[in-house]
Formats: structure tokens, sequence, C-alpha cells
């Protein structure tokens, strides 16, 4: 025991058989106590922070002449990610004959769920058709339906090769109609191309 907790050697200072036992569990138990709080320390700091930010609205008009529903996703870090994948998913009410309560899950195609490099800010769309859940919707479609929108971004940070994740959670009235991002990127003729962030959530009339 002094060898596995190297205590060190000398003296056995305990004198009986109960010393000795009291001072074998103080021993284990500090031992696993040091190796759960080295675990735990060493999962909560080496865990990388998402920094991936999601537009608190979404935006429903329509691109190059087609309905699309849009959401931007911004990029906190001062380095590019890897490896992007984007998704987008719609819950609403559709009631059965033996469930009237019943909510149901459609995934939204998007113009783009993959992309190489993930810059400062990335607008995601999902381009509205006949085939579309979001086909023929309305203000008052998506209130009385109780339209719900899930958005995920899934991404590696190149640095320290770990997969980072944020989730977004959208209600039916955060959709803004006829509506569109303003831009947030600047000029880049006089040096690097500059992003505010600050105008992330920003929108104007279409």
């Amino acid at each position: 025991m002094e060898t596995l907790a190297t205590v060190g050697y000398g003296h056995m200072y305990p004198a009986t058989l109960y010393g000795h036992i009291v001072v074998t569990a103080e021993i284990v138990v500090g031992m696993f106590g040091t190796a759960v709080m080295t675990g735990l320390i060493f999962v909560r700091f080496s865990r990388p922070t998402a920094r991936l930010l999601f537009s608190r609205v979404l935006c429903l008009t329509t691109y190059n002449g087609q309905p699309a529903l849009m959401l931007r996703v911004a990029n906190e870090r001062r380095q590019p990610m890897v490896n992007a994948e984007f998704r987008l998913g719609l819950i609403r009410h559709e009631p059965t004959l033996e469930d009237p309560t019943l909510f149901c899950f459609h995934n939204l195609t998007l113009q783009f769920s993959h992309l190489i490099l993930f810059p400062a800010a990335v607008t995601v769309r999902h381009l509205i058709d006949e085939r579309s859940p979001l086909h023929g919707v309305t203000p008052e479609s998506i209130e009385s339906e109780g339209f719900r929108f899930m958005a995920s971004v899934e991404c590696v940070d190149k640095t320290i090769q770990v997969p980072v994740r944020n989730e977004q959670l959208y209600g039916w009235q955060d959709v803004r109609f006829g509506e569109r991002f303003v831009e947030i990127y600047g000029d880049e003729s006089d040096g690097p191309r500059r992003v505010d962030y600050g105008r992330l959530h920003d929108t104007e009339k279409a």
C-alpha cells in the first residue's frame, strides 16, 4: 500500500489492525478522488466553446424570384471552421383521426447543407416549392398550426480537431414575412473584409 500510494517508507505508525484499515481506506479514497477530479477538470476545460450564433428570427421572402425561408448563422471564432453541416427542421400540428393532438416532424431541404470552410457568417435558405411543407404558408396558417423550427450546425475546430455544435429553436412568432437580413459584410476595397456581428439579427423590408 505504501508503494502504491507513494506515502513514503518509514515506521508503521498505526498501532492496531483497525488503524491500518483506516489509513488504507484513506489512501484508496484519496487516490480515486484525485483521479476523478483530474478527469472532470480535463473534460470541463478541454471542451471547446461553440461560439456559433443563430439569428433570433427567420425571414420568409423571395430569393431569386422563389419563396424561401432564411436564417443566418455566424462563426465568432477568429479562424474559420471546417466541414460545417447545417440542418433545419419543422414541427407542426397535423391532427389525425386517431390523434387530434399529433405534431409531425419534417426535415427541410436546404439550398446548401455542407460547407468545406465555414467563414464568418452565412445565410442558410430553404427554397419553397410544391414539395416543401411550407408551400402556401401564410402568417395565419403558421400560427394556427403551431409551427416550430429547429436549426442546428455542427463543424470541426481545425485547431484542436474537435467537433462543435449548437442548436436554436424558433416559434411561429419568430418568422418575419416579407423581410430579409441586412448586409453585415463591409467593403473589402480598403483592406480585409469586415463583418458587423452587431447587425446579425437585423432585418429590413424586402
